[in-house]
């Protein structure tokens, strides 16, 4: 081979390699600026979680809120039903004495 054709030879493979790290370097450029975006976004959406988290502490605060007075209006509800369960029951004897006139059947 003639030292010209290895100049040629040579100064190809320059090239070849100059053009594939141009390729490189735009590839890793765009990759930088892709990076960059994710890592924006990932902190925005780092952002919306903690806001989602701090509203499910809410919410389950309301719920458990909600819960308990839900309970104690129950509660109110056994005890007034228990009041007039009683009531009743003393309106039944009374009604029975006054309907047997005292009489034993």
């Amino acid at each position: 081979m003639q030292p010209e054709e290895r100049f040629e030879r040579i100064e190809r493979q320059i090239e070849f390699l100059a053009s594939h790290q141009a390729q490189l370097t735009a590839t890793v450029e765009r990759h930088s600026e892709q990076i960059g975006q994710l890592s924006e976004q990932v902190g925005q959406l780092s952002g919306r979680v903690g806001d989602l988290g701090e509203f499910l502490l809410r919410t389950a605060r309301i719920v458990e809120d909600l819960a308990r007075r839900t309970e104690e209006g129950f509660n109110r509800v056994a005890q007034a039903q228990q009041r007039t369960d009683e009531r009743l029951n003393i309106l039944i004897a009374v009604v029975e004495r006054y309907f047997s006139n005292g009489k034993k059947e």
